[in-house]
């Protein structure tokens, strides 16, 4: 692009170099230090010839070529339009039509425009296009004027204005719509209203979504009511600015009451809405200058303020569209004032009008403004602007401060601060700098022609304000959404509830304990999280933990398997002992909740499949208790894993005893803050010993080789504790016994089922079957074990005594989760008992107290016999006494306890008519154990019972109870008493 004064251009006039170091001056400046005052230059040949006057305007002429090209935005007013029969010959009239094309009027039909093609556009290096708001509120009104005549009301006027939604030509419904969804006064309040409602809610996308709709569409509607003003109307840049402009203040005793109809949902700024109106129609319809019957016969001063109104508006378009310190930074982003050019400015074609008018509200009005105007004057005209300020074209600058300021400029600028004091006798134009052009360098170009100095202005805007653009915008918007895309990924992938918000970190992902299923939700249920496991359960405990309401109360964490393979549970063991666990803990937190001052807040915690997790989940369970001193303890950890001793010493370090129903890990009495209910390991093998000595003996038993056992268990790899320990006392017990025992190649586990094909090759291999098999293994894999026996054709015909600690209490042999060989009979032990204090016990009284909603939802009822499928394998009994030990050990004369005393109170629990019987744990210290004859750090008060399960054929198994004794109760079981020969139940139950 060629560079304003450079030596490439090819000018005719040499006065247009001279011009051009003018203008390079005001951009320099104007770069600079806007605001600046800016002259109005009226160019005039200093000869009087009329080849001179024509000179000026073709020097003119090549100055808004170098515009042009230079990108700078000017808009010039077309000449041959100045001349139009329908004016009546009126230089006012003509003014105000060139005021209204300036601020966007569109040309009428048939009529040629006023301005040259593309008005005030730079070029592509300028930011953005020139609006007219205030300029179209003002020809809004003058169309609502011109069709209501010299006699309309002001409240008919109003009425207009409304509908057309105050803007011009907005009269169509759909140009209403149009302007109503583009209008920031109506999407800016509801964009506001719609992130108001995301940060206060906590509803889904879609909800917030759809509630943004509502908003908008109700919005909408209202806007493109007829006769009624938009919504927000007030919010508008060009109504605030009518309501508040001094140059229409009406005077202090002007009325402002607007009325209802005015103030319902338009959030006027203070002002008269119907007064200023009013006025600004006043003078419209007395200076007649639309009225072209009239043909500016009107009013001179109204036609005036009519004028300088006009002019008045389009200045503050102007100074608004260069605003520094806008939100978009508009005023940065354009470094050169827009430049208004008039070619040929006369008495008559109302041009010289305009300059007068342009200079007299620059007068009235203190406020700065970004036009530039260059006007080229006939000599014959030139006394009309005698009052104004004459300066020559000189290079010259000044010294200090304003050295970057040539001295014509610092001259006019000191000779207008003063010719604006009203008191000066005439009428002065101090904002017009009249410039006389040598008619010797206009008409002989060469005379005077020198090498101009190059100009130092780069009119294109500012390289750093491209950072704060639409493009750097969208590349910013792109980034953060690219950047919050990851950050969300990362965030789903490693926490189970997360938004642009942040993450809810009481809960985190782990990978299946095979590698190779879904990430599993693993800690603690806060906010929103439901685990996949009992989600209408965990309702239910919400429902009951937001019923507390501001009671005292004192927090319990059940921690057990939430999660697994098969969300639903059905075929899943461990989600079953999940299930029935939590339903315990329900049942205990519902009664007490219902009965008692201080109430039990219960919070749910994932330890993940076979409890893989649980070192994570007790992380979080710490981080929670960290933030909530309420939490005294933790019932469940049910899962004797590699891990547990980290568990509890994690646990142990926060303060919180742990409470188990079924964990029955010897080495776990060592603990200080480990309380079980279950029977350990060591003690449950000692009670299978009743029943190994009695299949060893030969009789009518009809079992596989005599002498023979064989011990099975999981691979050490599963992180299984108890399969080891079971294995490790199983074989021990059975060698005492007097059995030759076999101890086989652990199985391993292939996508979280049991790899047994070799094992059962080496239980029926040929003439060496078996007479007892101990399983050492989990309840999820004893199918596995049954089928294989079962296809084996070394085992057919051979009876085998199956033998297995607590954890196949959770096989469902009445349903279809577990099955029995044929020639296979399972003994197994259960951690309750059934007695006869069943119908008179604390859980079956807090069962009572449950809804019928409830029952449904737990599958339980007071009226649910012990024996029943949904209690016989004591998991929910055992949960529901464990919470019941802590809560009692947590609360105390009414008043709710800290974690100390907590602990402290499960070493001094003596609890009896619990569902499993009496649980104490006094007898757990080192210091007494001795005098019980125990050994130390044990106890001898656990419930137990022995089951023999048998296939009877087709879909029926026998399952019957041999032996058993509730919780409490020191009183060793027999041989006698468990006899392996006891008969079974005359109506065995039918698999469903």
């Amino acid at each position: 692009m060629t560079g304003l004064g450079s030596a490439d251009s090819r000018r005719h006039y040499a006065t247009t170099p001279r011009l051009i170091e003018m203008l390079d001056a005001i951009f320099q400046a104007f770069r600079r230090r806007s605001p600046m005052a800016l002259p109005e230059f009226v160019l005039y040949a200093d000869g009087g010839s009329p080849e001179g006057d024509e000179a000026v305007r073709g020097s003119l002429a090549e100055l808004r070529q170098e515009l042009r090209s230079r990108g700078v935005p000017f808009a010039a007013v077309r000449q041959s339009a100045l001349v139009d029969p329908t004016d009546g010959g009126s230089p006012m009239v003509r003014a105000l039509r060139v005021v209204q094309a300036l601020g966007g009027k569109p040309a009428r039909a048939g009529s040629e425009p006023y301005t040259e093609p593309h008005a005030w556009r730079g070029g592509g290096r300028q930011y953005g296009q020139y609006t007219f708001p205030r300029s179209e509120l003002l020809l809004a009104i003058e169309n609502v004027v011109r069709e209501a005549g010299p006699d309309a009301e002001p409240d008919e006027l109003l009425h207009g204005l409304n509908r057309t939604g105050w803007r011009p030509g907005g009269i169509q419904w759909t140009a209403r719509l149009r302007d109503a969804a583009t209008d920031a006064s109506r999407t800016v309040p509801a964009l506001l209203i719609a992130v108001v409602a995301v940060l206060i809610t906590d509803k889904p996308w879609y909800v917030t979504l759809l509630f943004l709709a509502v908003v908008m569409a109700a919005l909408l509607a209202l806007s493109i009511l007829p006769g009624r003003a938009p919504v927000f109307l007030g919010l508008r840049r060009e109504v605030r600015w009518f309501l508040s402009t001094t140059y229409l203040n009406q005077g202090p005793r002007a009325d402002r009451g607007e009325g209802l109809t005015w103030r319902l949902l338009r959030f006027w700024p203070p002002g008269a809405v119907r007064q200023r109106v009013a006025a600004v129609a006043r003078d419209i319809q007395d200076g007649g200058l639309l009225d072209e019957h009239r043909t500016g016969s009107g009013d001179e001063d109204a036609q005036r303020r009519h004028l300088q109104l006009r002019v008045h508006a389009l200045r503050e378009d102007l100074r608004d569209a260069h605003r520094a310190w806008s939100l978009d930074l508009r005023g940065r982003k354009r470094p050169t004032p827009p430049v208004l050019v008039l070619p040929d400015a006369t008495a008559d074609n109302g041009l010289i009008e305009l300059l007068r008018a342009i200079s007299d509200i620059r007068s009235i009005r203190s406020e700065l403004d970004p036009l530039l105007v260059i006007a080229a004057v006939r000599h014959e005209d030139i006394g009309l602007l005698e009052r104004s300020y004459a300066a020559e074209p000189t290079g010259t600058h000044l010294n200090g401060p304003g050295a970057d300021l040539p001295a014509w400029y610092a001259s006019w600028n000191r000779a207008r601060r003063v010719s604006q004091s009203p008191s000066l006798e005439g009428r002065t134009l101090p904002w017009v700098l009249r410039v006389p052009l040598p008619e010797g360098l206009l008409l002989y170009p060469d005379l005077g022609v020198g090498s101009p100095r190059r100009s130092r202005l780069t009119t294109g805007r500012p390289r750093w304000t491209w950072l704060w653009s639409l493009p750097a915008l969208a590349l910013v918007l792109a980034a953060t959404g690219l950047g919050l895309g990851v950050r969300d990924h990362r965030l789903s992938s490693q926490y189970c509830s997360s938004d642009l918000r942040g993450a809810n970190q009481d809960t985190r992902r782990v990978e299946a304990p095979d590698g190779k299923g879904a990430a599993e939700c693993v800690g603690v249920a806060t906010g929103g999280v439901t685990f996949p496991v009992a989600r209408q359960l965990q309702e239910l405990i919400r429902q009951e933990n937001a019923s507390i309401g501001d009671s005292s109360y004192v927090t319990l964490v059940y921690a057990g398997p939430l999660s697994g393979p098969d969300p639903d549970g059905k075929n899943d063991d461990q989600l079953v002992k999940g299930f029935e666990e939590l339903r315990g803990a329900y049942i205990a937190q519902h009664a007490n909740n219902a009965s008692q001052p201080v109430k039990l807040r219960l919070l749910v915690a994932n330890g993940g499949t076979d409890m893989a997790g649980q070192y994570t989940m007790a992380k979080r369970i710490v981080e929670v208790a960290r933030r909530d001193r309420t939490i005294v303890g933790v019932v469940g950890i049910g899962r004797d894993m590699t891990d547990t001793d980290q568990v509890l010493e994690t646990l142990r370090e926060a303060e919180l005893p742990v409470v188990s129903g079924t964990n029955s890990g010897t080495w776990l009495l060592d603990k200080p803050n480990f309380f079980n209910l279950a029977a350990t390991d060591q003690w449950q093998v000692k009670q299978l010993r009743l029943l190994a000595d009695q299949l060893r003996t030969p009789g009518s038993h009809g079992y596989g080789t005599a002498g023979r056992a064989v011990v099975l268990g999981r691979n050490p790899v599963t992180r299984d504790r108890y399969t080891r320990e079971q294995m490790d006392h199983g074989a021990r017990m059975l060698t005492d016994v007097g059995y030759r025992v076999d101890r086989l190649e652990r199985y391993g586990l292939s996508n979280g089922r049991p790899v047994l094909g070799r094992q059962v090759s080496q239980i029926c291999q040929e003439g060496e079957v078996p007479r007892v098999v101990y399983f050492a293994g989990r309840t999820e894999d004893v199918n596995a074990l049954m089928d294989g026996i079962t296809s084996e054709p070394g085992c057919n015909g051979k009876q085998i005594a199956v033998l297995a600690g607590d954890d196949l209490s959770q096989a469902g042999f009445d349903s279809e989760r577990s099955s029995v060989a044929a020639n296979v009979t399972l003994y197994h032990l259960v951690l309750t008992a059934p007695g006869t204090k069943n119908q008179g016990t604390i859980f079956v009284n807090n069962l009572r107290k449950l809804g019928p909603e409830q029952e449904k939802i737990l599958g339980l009822s007071a009226a649910t016999p012990q024996t029943d499928s949904a209690l016989s394998d004591g998991q929910t009994m055992l949960m529901h006494d464990a919470t019941e030990v802590l809560y009692r050990a947590a609360t105390g004369d009414g008043q709710p306890r800290g974690r100390a005393e907590a602990w402290s109170g499960l070493l001094r629990t003596n609890i009896d008519n619990l569902a499993t019987g009496r649980i104490d744990f006094t007898a757990v210290t080192q210091d007494n154990a001795h005098d019980q004859g125990l050994e130390p750090g044990t106890r001898d008060n656990y419930a137990i019972s022995l089951v023999r399960v048998a296939n009877t054929g087709g879909a029926h198994y026998d399952r019957t109870v041999l032996c058993s004794r509730r919780a409490g109760d020191r009183h060793p079981l027999t041989e006698k008493e468990c006899d392996v020969n006891r008969k079974a139940p005359s109506s065995p139950q039918p698999r469903p």
